[in-house]
């Protein structure tokens, strides 16, 4: 595997820097997501193949993919954390 993907070798501040803005795209791709699925999904279900050609179809495709996103970031952030934190518990490697 690359070296450049081994969380080891980068500097305790690269990670925190980065940990900090995974959390931050998280916060704001999750943002109102969910309220955004539902109403997408009442949508479909009230209106039917109306729904369907007005984009709602494309709709639910593009909030899946920004769900898949925000867990994306998600396991980068929790990935970080359990490296900072192993490093910080154990300063001699």
């Amino acid at each position: 595997m690359a070296r450049w993907l081994y969380l080891s070798s980068y500097h305790w501040l690269v990670l925190f820097a980065a940990m900090g803005i995974s959390a931050a795209l998280l916060a704001w791709i999750s943002f109102g997501l969910f309220n955004l699925a539902m109403a997408n999904l009442a949508f479909l279900t009230k209106f039917g193949p109306m729904a369907i050609a007005e984009g709602g179809l494309l709709q639910a495709l593009e909030i899946g993919v920004k769900a898949v996103l925000a867990l994306v970031l998600y396991f980068g952030f929790k990935a970080i954390e359990h490296e900072l934190i192993n490093r910080w518990r154990d300063p001699k490697g």
